[in-house]
């Protein structure tokens, strides 16, 4: 059982550390509040961070995603994240303020800057889907010629089991616009342990470029005594869907619901 711990435990901290290394060269950061911005020496990550209200930012899910509230008006952790917007250079913070007042998640606002002359916001939106929300890896992908999509994963783990919802995230002319939400879900058994792990990368086409998102699940026997339990289903299986830009919907959509039933399976398995 210590070592289930430990490889839950080891799983939450690489999807809160997975930004080491983003995308096209361009690196997640972890400054401090009272960090000086990069070519501003009269400003700080605090002064961007008390440019986002937290009270009444809109869910990167929905509606359906409730109200809820930060139980702490303090930020507790900033990641930033250089990206493009509208064909100009921008600067994405993850603003993370700890717990909600829902008791389930955290509280955790993707707030888009303008940081030509007076850093000023441009859109911020709640992403947190779960306890734990950090930017994946790769943290940053090229979408379009001036516009790139960025990926913010959620997750929560316990001796058993892992649950991973990855937000992929279009910073279109300088707007927070949601392509879609992956769920992923580690479960282990007595006899078998499995892992499903999300990947994506560009495609072709234009303006925006085929987002091509998979998933990779593995299967193997934990080589335990269990009372002939089965090791169900192959050892290696992957999903895949294929976004691409709808131009009359004037967004991204999936290519197939693969990943609507990857969800559904998720919860026959809980």
């Amino acid at each position: 059982m210590m070592v289930v711990v430990l490889r839950a435990l080891s799983i939450g901290l690489a999807l809160l550390a997975a930004a080491a290394g983003g995308a096209l060269g361009q690196p997640v950061s972890y400054p401090q509040a009272a960090d000086l911005l990069p070519g501003a020496p009269d400003r700080t990550y605090g002064d961007l961070a008390r440019l986002v209200a937290p009270g009444g930012v809109r869910h990167i899910g929905g509606e359906d995603m409730g109200d809820s509230a930060p139980l702490s008006s303090g930020v507790k952790r900033i990641a930033a994240l250089p990206v493009r917007s509208g064909g100009q250079d921008r600067m994405a913070l993850l603003l993370d303020f700890g717990e909600s007042d829902d008791g389930v998640s955290g509280f955790v606002i993707l707030a888009l800057f303008d940081m030509a002359a007076e850093p000023r916001l441009l859109d911020a939106a709640q992403v947190a889907f779960d306890r734990y929300t950090a930017f994946a890896d790769p943290a940053r992908l090229a979408a379009g010629i001036g516009d790139d999509l960025v990926a913010i994963r959620s997750t929560h783990f316990n001796s058993s089991q892992g649950y991973v919802t990855t937000a992929l995230i279009l910073l279109r002319a300088g707007r927070i616009e949601p392509v879609d939400t992956v769920s992923t879900f580690d479960d282990r058994t007595c006899a078998r342990q499995r892992s499903q792990l999300l990947g994506f990368g560009p495609g072709a086409g234009e303006p925006f470029a085929d987002i091509v998102a998979t998933v990779t699940e593995r299967t193997e026997a934990t080589g335990e005594d269990c009372g002939g339990e089965d090791v169900p289903g192959p050892p290696t299986r992957r999903i895949t869907a294929t976004y691409r830009w709808n131009a009359a919907a004037e967004r991204y959509l999936p290519d197939s619901d693969a990943f609507a039933v990857l969800a559904q399976e998720k919860q026959d398995r809980f």
